[in-house]
């Protein structure tokens, strides 16, 4: 008798937290008494890992706690407004959220490059992680984001890595996950969709202009003739054990 869900987007849920479990068991991503901070920029893919994260959650025997949270800032620094109906959602999906300007060293200079912002992003995500007693802190990286991080690391370093699923920092005091890791790009799209997410529209001035965007026009290409592309440079990046970067 075929399965009854009470939604379309609760159908998709079920899903795809197949392949998250497969990504958290496969890495030990999440444990029992974890209190894992999402990090939600607002884009599909961590507003979609808030709600997979979520519907696991009453779902698992393993029992952990969820955060949320959101840093505030782009290239041009951290002032930039929020829409109302992406707090409003934040609000309504369960987990306690925070909300923080993005953590600047003095002399930082504007606008940043898309390395230096993202270091910036993190070291934020971690100030959060510390003062709410969060061991976990959990990326919505999908599966072709990846892919296209070894493209970025082959081109500009000579270096076919990628980023961890899982990698420990500060003697592991903080392990950033990903357990989006194995769920392609259009099946978030069409997540996000289903459920109708408010999806913040990018504002950095950056945007579309990136080395990362790049990867993701070559990779396309790539894909349309070879359609195992993704997971081929995934697994070659991944040849020699402790490969990560995180460009």
């Amino acid at each position: 008798m075929a399965k009854k869900w009470r939604t379309e987007a609760d159908k998709h849920a079920f899903y795809l937290s197949k392949s998250v479990d497969k990504a958290v068991r496969e890495r030990n991503m999440i444990e029992e008494g974890d209190r894992v901070l999402v990090g939600v920029s607002g884009g599909k893919d961590s507003m979609s890992l808030l709600r997979l994260l979520a519907y696991r959650l009453r779902q698992s025997p393993v029992k952990y706690e969820l955060l949320a949270a959101h840093v505030r800032g782009d290239a041009r620094g951290p002032d930039v407004d929020l829409p109302e109906s992406f707090i409003e959602w934040l609000k309504t999906e369960g987990a306690p959220f925070h909300i923080r300007d993005i953590i600047l060293p003095p002399d930082e200079p504007l606008p940043m490059d898309c390395e230096r912002c993202g270091r910036n992003r993190r070291h934020t995500l971690f100030e959060i992680a510390e003062q709410y007693g969060c061991n976990k802190v959990a990326l919505g990286h999908h599966l072709e984001d990846f892919s296209h991080t070894a493209l970025i690391n082959l081109f500009q370093h000579g270096r076919l890595e990628t980023m961890a699923f899982r990698r420990d920092y500060f003697g592991g005091k903080f392990s950033v996950i990903r357990p989006l890791a194995y769920i392609r790009e259009n099946d978030l799209i069409r997540f996000a969709r289903v459920c109708e997410f408010p999806i913040v529209p990018a504002q950095c001035p950056l945007a579309g202009q990136t080395a990362r965007q790049s990867a993701r026009e070559i990779s396309y290409l790539i894909s349309k003739h070879f359609r195992q592309a993704h997971g081929n440079i995934i697994r070659a990046a991944r040849a020699e054990e402790g490969t990560s970067s995180e460009s």
